[in-house]
């Protein structure tokens, strides 16, 4: 009997982008986070006003940040349905709660230029979220996935604004810089997950168009088939 050799797992983009967007994200918690351990670090003492709120708000947006990429895992997905539920709602979960902290602690903390981004940046994660939710909810599968796509990024401008903050030409704009890194990036998260989306349609691959146009000539001789077994 022959036997089917395994096909090699092949790298995909978006395996090559999650290994950086992983890499961003250890430098972001080792330059911004780590500070906060230290009672007398200078982070620390500057959020003083508004440190209870940070505990939801960092705990539950990191939850949220580091779930979703595990929920874009076609493999985990097929073979654990059941933990791939579980995890959206966790997910959920960690944005009813940091998006709405953020606004507060935004208002509290400051500084006033950076209000409207912060109610801007929570409003959409909520809002896509939302959608994402009524989606699945509905059965719609597909329009849930590119609707999660869309969710996501609004998580990830945190990681992007602060790895971008670590640049020193920014830093030497001081408040000008880090307002236009944010709205950058918040812009960003509005018009990239559309462009991914669509990225099939604008660019379509001549082997999965190939198939599908087979797919589309099997199932035209089919239909033909029973047409002329009925006739």
């Amino acid at each position: 009997m022959a036997t089917v050799s395994a096909q090699p797992r092949s790298i995909q983009a978006k395996h090559i982008f999650f290994i950086v967007y992983a890499l961003l994200i250890l430098l972001v918690l080792y330059r911004y986070e780590m500070p906060f351990l230290d009672s007398q670090s200078p982070a620390r003492l500057h959020f003083a006003k508004v440190k209870w709120w940070l505990l939801p708000h960092g705990i539950l947006g990191a939850i949220a940040l580091f779930i979703a990429p595990l929920q874009f895992s076609n493999r985990l997905r097929q073979r654990h349905l059941q933990l791939h539920r579980i995890l959206g709602r966790f997910y959920v979960a960690g944005v009813a709660i940091a998006a709405p902290a953020a606004v507060y602690i935004a208002i509290v903390q400051g500084p006033p230029t950076l209000v409207m981004a912060a109610v801007t940046q929570s409003a959409a994660w909520i809002l896509t979220t939302s959608i994402a939710l009524y989606c699945i909810r509905t059965g719609n599968v597909q329009q849930h996935r590119q609707w999660m796509i869309r969710s996501y990024p609004f998580a990830m401008v945190f990681v992007f604004t602060r790895a971008l903050f670590a640049i020193p030409a920014i830093q030497r704009l001081e408040e000008v810089g880090i307002v236009s890194v944010v709205w950058s990036c918040i812009v960003a998260a509005c018009f990239i997950p559309s462009f991914v989306i669509s990225w099939g349609a604008v660019f379509p691959n001549k082997q999965r168009a190939s198939s599908a146009v087979k797919v589309r000539a099997a199932a035209a001789s089919a239909e033909t088939g029973v047409e002329l077994t009925n006739a």
